[in-house]
């Protein structure tokens, strides 16, 4: 009894912790995994009681709502992948990639692209088309910080677009 007790209490906790962080950028609910515990077995002089306990599970690739934002520098991802950053505006050898889910990036004075947490968005430089103009895009070495305020260009008007539609 005292460990199903124990059990339920980390459980509470742990929705209380989701409830708490429902609005915060890029948290991760944790979810109770309850497992039976398996003592030694019972004999006819000794009773063994076995017990539960629950175990924290995290998903850290688990897609959250997207959710409109007026900044022009915030990003999301919809589906499979994480964003790539550094805690070094001009990564060097030996420095640490992390990877984050949270797209809330500012434009600091240089024009890089920075979380909440100071760590700056990486990316491969691409061609006019979105070509990535790196030859391996396999290792993160290869990836450059995001400045924006070399990003420019004249937009122009739509001149032709195609419909596919279902009518009644």
């Amino acid at each position: 009894g005292v460990s199903a007790l124990n059990a339920q209490s980390q459980a509470l906790g742990m929705i209380s912790d989701n409830i708490a962080n429902v609005n915060t950028v890029g948290y991760k609910g944790t979810h109770a995994r309850f497992s039976t515990l398996v003592t030694k077995s019972a004999t006819a002089e000794n009773y063994s009681a076995g017990g539960v306990r629950s175990r924290p599970s995290q998903g850290v690739d688990v897609q959250g709502l997207l959710q409109s934002s007026s900044s022009p520098t915030d990003l999301a991802i919809s589906g499979d992948g994480f964003f790539v950053v550094n805690q070094n505006s001009v990564p060097g050898l030996g420095s640490e990639y992390a990877y984050t889910r949270a797209g809330s990036f500012k434009s600091d004075a240089d024009g890089y692209l920075r979380n909440t947490s100071g760590y700056y968005l990486q990316g491969w430089r691409t061609d006019g088309s979105g070509t990535p103009l790196a030859t391996n895009t396999s290792v993160l070495s290869a990836l450059e910080t995001v400045n924006v305020n070399g990003i420019g260009g004249t937009a122009s008007a739509t001149s032709a677009i195609n419909i596919g539609a279902n009518l009644p």
